[in-house]
């Protein structure tokens, strides 16, 4: 009986989860870069969400959709970003290159037959999201089992075929440098995302961090890593009744010189 009441109440958090971001898609007008495919299968990922939230520790709230929706939201930030970079939305991006350019690498970072890197997906943000609103091929290190055993799972259930799962702690030296992209949201130390990014990107690859903007970057310690072209862009999502700043701090691996 209680097992299922359970499944009745994820798959209605699914459906509620599908409903919200569908509003919010044709509110914002985001809905064209996104696949047909993709209110479908995140209802699936919010049913699998409350359904192993409910038994494991995967996020804080899994059986609030709001919430979900939320971190869905910011997810796909990058493709929504990327595709607006000619609008006259109130983004901002700064750095060592112009506007219109540093937009257009963060088009490129997630397009199709990129190889991506998530480090630390954790419930499958943002790695596992974007995989289902992009056609990049994503690798999702998670160190932690029961997290690994839920993206295996829920990426299964939602019939990707552009997720690899590595159940593993990686780290700098564990990795080779065959990524296009790498990103992170919530990663712990920096410093650690620098290194790794640097030693598994391919030259002229990109490093994506999800941060807030007060996060403190330790940027010198990203040009020692040897990443350049340091570039941000600011963003608002709702969350519930309120609306909260984000930010992707986007730097990239110097291409390799001729005389290299």
């Amino acid at each position: 009986m209680n097992d299922s009441r359970k499944q009745v109440d994820s798959r209605d958090i699914g459906l509620r989860l599908r409903s919200i971001l569908a509003q919010h898609l044709s509110e914002t007008g985001s809905g064209d870069v996104l696949p047909g495919t993709f209110l479908d299968r995140i209802a699936v990922f919010g049913e699998m969400l409350a359904l192993w939230g409910s038994k494991t520790n995967l996020t804080a709230h899994p059986q609030d959709p709001e919430e979900i929706a939320f971190h869905v939201v910011d997810s796909i930030m990058p493709l929504v970003l990327a595709r607006q970079y000619l609008s006259a939305l109130p983004h901002s991006a700064v750095g060592e290159i112009r506007e219109s350019d540093a937009f257009q690498v963060l088009a490129e970072a997630l397009a199709p037959g990129k190889r991506v890197l998530d480090f630390g997906s954790g419930a499958g943000f943002p790695g596992l999201i974007l995989a289902i609103a992009s056609e990049a091929s994503f690798t999702l290190a998670e160190a932690r089992q029961k997290r690994a055993s839920f993206l295996k799972v829920v990426a299964s259930q939602m019939a990707l075929e552009n997720v690899e799962i590595i159940a593993a702690r990686i780290s700098p030296a564990t990795l080779t440098a065959t990524f296009d992209t790498v990103v992170s949201r919530a990663s712990g130390p920096t410093p650690e995302f620098y290194d790794l990014a640097a030693r598994t990107l391919v030259p002229g690859g990109s490093a994506i961090l999800y941060c807030n903007p007060s996060q403190r970057l330790e940027l010198d310690a990203a040009r020692r890593a040897g990443l350049g072209a340091y570039r941000r862009y600011r963003y608002t999502v709702r969350r519930a009744d309120r609306a909260v700043e984000r930010m992707l701090a986007v730097w990239q691996k110097p291409e390799k010189s001729p005389e290299s």
